[in-house]
């Protein structure tokens, strides 16, 4: 019985990762890349171990699409697939957008596809790396019941623990994931330039950070987040804090603007468990409302 037929629209570090992994484990059969370039849709090929070039008007229509393009042409390209021909009534066609819902594929509904969202909670930096750890990992779902039906067993196959979304709650279920990971990059960068003005190298610097984030992670995955916080704000150290903020603004003044907005949402953890005054004193620190 002949696999179930695949186009790739967007064939970058997401797109070909998730085709490389189906394709290598046989579900389904990988037909036509379409993107923005020759170059990139040849390293894709090569990548994947399948596929073969084409343009999205004149794109063959496959049981499977994934349009994997940026989001803000996500919409357009929809459109366009819709319009060319490319959506046979019943085929699946669905993005990994986290910030956009599944409706923003109406245009292939409206020609009869199935449409649908699945988001892997992952980076995808380093698509060689991707393919190795991708087994567990969690993935937000939502858009036609249908869609999803027949799109579970493909994640399930690769390890994907999948969970249900609200659409209409996307932006904030994005937002959540930009801070956690987008987010963590910078300030993580942030801390090594603190370092670095305080005379300790990144070669140094990050070995000896790094334990102290796995256990504040470790703690996570054990406490509340009330309850794992440590630090100065932690403690009511208003004079630890107020230097701080005062040295981190010298450095630059973006770094020092990040560290009073996150010792103020540090003070909301806080603040019931402090002794009287304490948190006033942070506050007038940060220059933040306690």
């Amino acid at each position: 019985m002949p696999l179930p037929t695949f186009n790739l629209i967007g064939p970058g570090r997401l797109g070909r990762t998730l085709a490389r992994l189906w394709h290598d484990a046989g579900l389904l059969a990988v037909a036509r890349l379409v993107g923005r370039d020759a170059h990139g849709i040849a390293a894709a090929r090569d990548f994947i171990g399948a596929g073969s070039p084409a343009t999205l008007d004149a794109l063959e229509p496959a049981d499977f699409t994934l349009i994997a393009t940026p989001d803000d042409a996500l919409a357009a390209t929809a459109a366009a697939l819709a319009a060319g021909g490319a959506v046979r009534p019943g085929d699946v066609v669905f993005h990994c957008s986290g910030a956009l819902p599944s409706e923003a594929l109406a245009p292939v509904r409206a020609a009869g596809g199935l449409v649908a969202s699945v988001h892997p909670l992952k980076s995808f930096a380093d698509p060689a790396r991707a393919i190795a750890d991708f087994a567990g990992t969690r993935c937000g779902c939502e858009g036609d019941a249908a869609a999803l039906a027949r799109l579970a067993p493909l994640f399930d196959a690769i390890g994907a623990q999948r969970f249900a979304l609200d659409p209409a709650g996307k932006t904030l279920y994005h937002a959540a994931a930009v801070l956690a990971c987008n987010d963590l990059v910078a300030l993580m960068d942030a801390a090594l330039r603190c370092m670095a003005a305080a005379g300790v190298p990144r070669e140094t610097a990050w070995p000896a950070l790094r334990p102290l984030i796995d256990g504040t992670l470790a703690n996570l995955d054990r406490l509340a987040p009330a309850e794992a916080l440590t630090g100065p704000v932690a403690r009511g150290d208003a004079a630890t804090v107020a230097r701080q903020l005062a040295a981190t603004t010298v450095l630059d003044p973006a770094v020092g603007e990040a560290y009073r907005a996150l010792g103020a949402l540090a003070l909301r953890l806080a603040a019931p468990t402090l002794p009287e005054g304490r948190a006033d004193a942070v506050a007038q620190a940060l220059g933040a409302a306690p």
